[in-house]
Parts: C-alpha cells; sequence; structure tokens
C-alpha cells in the first residue's frame, strides 16, 4: 500500500481507537531520557526513522490479538494496589471491547509513538531510590515540560547533549528567572501558529524583567514545538494490507533482526506468541500468560527483589523441550513451538520454575546475590525432569539433593560460570541431570563437564584464594562466599544479614584516630581491613555490641558461636591493636574450613 506521512497530531487521536498493538510486540522499555532526546531530535528536524503500520479489516481484524499503548507508564512491574490507573506492560484489549471494522497494528515504531503518547497525553511514574515499592510514597508521577527560556541555539554539556531543555517533572513546577516549564501537551489545544505566537507573548508578558533575548527564546521554542507537533508530517510509515501473519511475523523479524532494537528473547516471544495464538483448537496469548506468570512471581518474592523476566521463562521452557538452551530463531518450527505449547499447557514446568525459586528464597539467596538468573535454569530443570520432589528439610531427599543444589549454586555463581557460554553449561547440566538415578542431583558430574569448558568450579586453595581477594563486604557475591563457610546449614529465611565481627563504626579512620591515638598511616590500614571477608560473617539474630569494648563483648559469645563463626580461640586476637592479626588468623581459619569441605 505504499508510504504515508501524517502528523503527530493527527495520529495521536487514533491512538487505542483505531491504532494498536499486535501481539507480536514487546513491551513499552523506553526510559525518561530517551523520550527526551526523541521529543529533541523531532524539534531539531532530525530524522526519526519510519513506522510500519498493518491495516486489517472485518473479521481478520476482530480475530488479532491486540494490546494498548501505554498512556501512563510506571517504570516497575509492581507497585501500590491503589494506582489502578498506570501499567508496565501494555494492557490487553478484551475480546469484548468494541474497536472499529477497520485497525492498524503497529509493527515498527512502538517505542517512538509510545514517547509521543506519553510525553504529549500521558504520564512516566518514577520510583524513588531505596524506597519500597508498594509504598505509594515511593512514586512520582511526572509529565514532560519545556523549558521555554532555554538558548536552543546551546547544545547541553551533559551527556543527553540536548538543545531544547526537556523534562519530565511534578505537575506546576516551580518557575524561575531562566526556567518557564511549559507542559509539552498543552501545545494540543494551540491549533495554529498564530496562536502560538500570541500565548508566546503572553507568557513574556507574564514573566517580569525578562531579556529580549528570552522574549525571542520564548517565541523560538514555542513556535518550533508547535511545527513539530502540528505542521510538519513526523510520522512516516508502510502501510502493510495483506491479512497474513506468516508475512507480518517475517517483515517484524526482518526489521528488527538487523538492529539492537530488540533482543533474541524478546523475538522469540514474539514468534511463539504468534504461533500460539494461531492455533484454532486451543489458542494461547504466549506473551499474556508468560508475562502473567513472571508478574506473579515477582510479587510473590518481592521482599527477595529477584526480578525474572520472560526470557528467563522461555529459556526454561527451551530447556524442558529438550531444544537448545541458546537463542536462535530457526529452532522455532512449528514442531518446536507445539512443543514448547504442550509442555506450557500441562503445567508442569511452572510448577518447576515455583519450586526454583522458592528453594533458593530458602536459603536466603536474593535478587541482589543471585548475580545470574541461568544459574537457576538447571535447578528448574531438576525439579521438572523429577516430577517436583519435595524438598523439605525435613524430607529423606530434601537432605540429600538441598546441600548439593547449594554447593551448585555458590560454586557456580561464586566462581561466574555464567559469565560466557552460559547456554553451554545450561545444556551440561541438563543432560547430567537426564542420567542420574533416583532424583539425585548430579553435582560431580555437572562441575567435571564444565571443567573441560576451561572454568573454574568448587573451592580449590587458589580459587578461595582469588574469591577473597575480590570478594568484600560491597561485593554482590558476599552473601554466597558467607553461605560456603555454613555449608550444608544454609539460611532458611530472610533474617540473616552480613555482619562486621569487629564493629565497623569502630574500624573508622577518623573514630580511631581521634579516639585511639592511631598514627593516620596505621589508622587507613585498620580501616582497609575492615570490609574483609575475615571480619564479616552471617547472623541471624540482633547482636548489638553498641559501644562496649570488643574483646569484653566476644568474651560473652557462647561456644556454639565461636564454632560456628569460626572465630580464633586467642583472647588476644580480640583487641583492637592486635586487629590486623585477627584478620590474618581467622582468614587462615575460612580458607581451611572451605578447602576441607569441598575437596
Amino acid at each position: 500500500m505504499g508510504y504515508q506521512s501524517r502528523t503527530i497530531k493527527q495520529v495521536l487521536p487514533e491512538i487505542n481507537d483505531s491504532i494498536f498493538l499486535p501481539a507480536i510486540q514487546r513491551e513499552f522499555v523506553w526510559d525518561t531520557e530517551q523520550i527526551v532526546q526523541l521529543f529533541d531530535s523531532v524539534l531539531r528536524e532530525y530524522p526519526i526513522g519510519s513506522f510500519i503500520f498493518w491495516n486489517l479489516n472485518s473479521d481478520f481484524a476482530e480475530s488479532q490479538i491486540k494490546y494498548y499503548f501505554v498512556r501512563n507508564h510506571i517504570e516497575d512491574s509492581i507497585y501500590p494496589d491503589e494506582f489502578d490507573n498506570v501499567h508496565h506492560r501494555n494492557p490487553k484489549v478484551p475480546e469484548y471491547e468494541q474497536v472499529p471494522d477497520s485497525v492498524s497494528l503497529v509493527v515498527d515504531g512502538q517505542q517512538r509513538l509510545s514517547s509521543f503518547y506519553i510525553g504529549l497525553q500521558g504520564t512516566y511514574v518514577e520510583k524513588q531510590k531505596y524506597r519500597q515499592r508498594k509504598n505509594p510514597a515511593a512514586w512520582t508521577r511526572k509529565q514532560l515540560y519545556l523549558n521555554l527560556l532555554s538558548d536552543p541555539s546551546n547544545q547541553s554539556e551533559d551527556h543527553l547533549k540536548l538543545r531544547y531543555e526537556f523534562q519530565f517533572k511534578q505537575p506546576n513546577p516551580a518557575q524561575s528567572s531562566d526556567k518557564y516549564w511549559f507542559r509539552v501537551g498543552d501545545i494540543l489545544e494551540i491549533d495554529t501558529l498564530e496562536k502560538a505566537m500570541t500565548r508566546a507573548n503572553e507568557i513574556g508578558d507574564e514573566l517580569d524583567e525578562i531579556s529580549d533575548a528570552q522574549e525571542h527564546y520564548i517565541l523560538k521554542n514555542l513556535t518550533t514545538l508547535y511545527n513539530a507537533i502540528h505542521a510538519r508530517d513526523i510520522i512516516n510509515y508502510y502501510e502493510e494490507g495483506k491479512q497474513d501473519n506468516e508475512r507480518i511475523l517475517d517483515i517484524f523479524v526482518r526489521a528488527n533482526e538487523g538492529g539492537t532494537q530488540l533482543s533474541k528473547s524478546e523475538i522469540l516471544l514474539s514468534i511463539a506468541t504468534s504461533y500460539w495464538a494461531s492455533d484454532e483448537d486451543n489458542p494461547i496469548d504466549a506473551k499474556e500468560e508468560i508475562n502473567s506468570f513472571v508478574s506473579s512471581l515477582n510479587q510473590a518474592y518481592i521482599d527477595e527483589g529477584y526480578d525474572f523476566g520472560s526470557d528467563f521463562v522461555l529459556k526454561s521452557l527451551l530447556v524442558a523441550a529438550d531444544l537448545s538452551a541458546e537463542y536462535r530463531i530457526r529452532s522455532f518450527t512449528h514442531d518446536n513451538l507445539s512443543l514448547m505449547k504442550e509442555i506450557w499447557g500441562e503445567g508442569e514446568i511452572l510448577d518447576a520454575i515455583e519450586s526454583a525459586v522458592s528453594l533458593i528464597s530458602d536459603f536466603g539467596l536474593t535478587g541482589r546475590s543471585l548475580t545470574s538468573r541461568n544459574a537457576l535454569i538447571p535447578i528448574v530443570y531438576y525439579f521438572y525432569a523429577n516430577g517436583n520432589p519435595n524438598l523439605t528439610t525435613d524430607s529423606e531427599l530434601g537432605v540429600r539433593v538441598r546441600p548439593r543444589i547449594l554447593q551448585w549454586l555458590c560454586s557456580a555463581l561464586l566462581n561466574s560460570n555464567f559469565n560466557s557460554r552460559p547456554d553451554q553449561i545450561i545444556e551440561d547440566a541438563r543432560d547430567a541431570i537426564k542420567q542420574a538415578d533416583n532424583r539425585e542431583f548430579p553435582l560431580e558430574r555437572i562441575q567435571r563437564q564444565i571443567r573441560t569448558r576451561g572454568k573454574a568450579v568448587g573451592f580449590s586453595p587458589e580459587i578461595v584464594e582469588d574469591l577473597f581477594d575480590e570478594t568484600d563486604y560491597n561485593s554482590t557475591k558476599i552473601y554466597l562466599l558467607l553461605s560456603v563457610l555454613y555449608y550444608p546449614e544454609p539460611a532458611l529465611d530472610d533474617s540473616y544479614e552480613v555482619d562486621h565481627i569487629f564493629p565497623r563504626s569502630l574500624l573508622e579512620k577518623d573514630k580511631l584516630i581521634k579516639d585511639y591515638g592511631f598514627a593516620p598511616s596505621k589508622a587507613e590500614r585498620y580501616e582497609s581491613l575492615r570490609d574483609h571477608v575475615a571480619n564479616l560473617q552471617l547472623i541471624n539474630e540482633n547482636q548489638s555490641k553498641g559501644d562496649q569494648p570488643f574483646d569484653e563483648w566476644i568474651s560473652t559469645r557462647s561456644d556454639r558461636y565461636y564454632e560456628r563463626h569460626h572465630i580464633p580461640q586467642e583472647e588476644r586476637l580480640y583487641e583492637l591493636e592486635n586487629f590486623p592479626e585477627f584478620i590474618q588468623t581467622r582468614e587462615e581459619l575460612l580458607r581451611d574450613q572451605i578447602t576441607e569441605t569441598f575437596s
């Protein structure tokens, strides 16, 4: 049907009325910086690329799975229940929803068109750092604004390199002598260039003591914004009119495969969605079902902060279907897709994923310490291949298998086994699990195969030495490394935390100089050892050291405490003066504990 061109103002009213998204499309994923850069590009008259619209009619249009564009976007999938008008994912158009007989589905251009929709008619809801996601006060609803007093001939010095100063801000932001924030969506109500010029003059009159240059900036910025939205044909799109799912899927893959716009997992989810939905006997919306499952999973473990994605579920499904763990488009044949759909419909793979996640939660692993979600997939396959066995701490099988799985995780994550060629590791583990007897977890066989691929496994003295050198209190691996010290007795709930044996506050450089008369160089050395592995432990009770001298406090600990945490028995090492020697002695104890346990 060829190429067409329209203005942003002409297209906006049709979004979510006659223009929707097809099932093959991914979610909206742009952040505010990308939206701002898009608007800046449009005002600078830079090309923003073409769009592909798939025009559908009558029954074929009705039969297609359709999704709404997000208008009020929230940047996380977990948010307060009372936020009922925001979306992290594109909501599905219900089957009962009345839509026109003729609709257009955007095959290429969703991120850009969604950005225009959010920037001109919607909001972007951001979470404040370090706040709980379920707390309404943690979120800020923002709209897009343009500073009309900014000089469009100057480029910003930050990484965005903007000429037009766009920002997402809370409604009704404060104005100043060099900041006049104009809500970008208000330009939609200004329907002629003359009205834009009049509004610019009105704004100039509202402001006190502005310069002639600033009056010019207001006029330039506002008229440029008007022309970009109302006058120029920004939306250049190709219309595809053939009612053919196979053809549109091929167009979609080719449009995205050559660039970096979509990950392979997103393309494969789109392919699965297209094929599963085309089954007349049992149509399944893969995108809807997998994303809903992921949302429920993350919600169930919100405190752990795992943040699983559809790619994790897709790879688990590939492994369960005995297909290559690597994302290969050629693997998604009709037969393979039918097999994956059958496995998904049976539900065992969902149970296996939930069991695996529940197990690592029992181990005390959080999203911060689970540095590779790929390491969890062999555990998912273990549950799937063995009929989802019960691995509770009071079951015979659980007593045997749980420590071996924990050792697998600790070794694989601490040795960064999944940093390269992760799919080979997953397939090696799958092959070993398939050959194992009596629902055992074949730890040795997996590690033996991984070693042949040049990977470090286990905890030899050399590996332990490297881990101690590269891991400290601030490392993402610290919880895992400490867990190894307590093997096979893992943490069983989230009350376990990383604790400094010699208190952190005691070993601050300034405190050591001021309160203990240390020379600066000596104080700096003590502070440098403060976060060393040998000064850390996992505790599950509040052990308040307070201002009590450390050598007095530690003398009140039980024999069980010393044994469990591998504390040196020489009392003189508990004196602050001997802290470096304490570190050296306990490090030797820890090295011996790990290497002897896993030799």
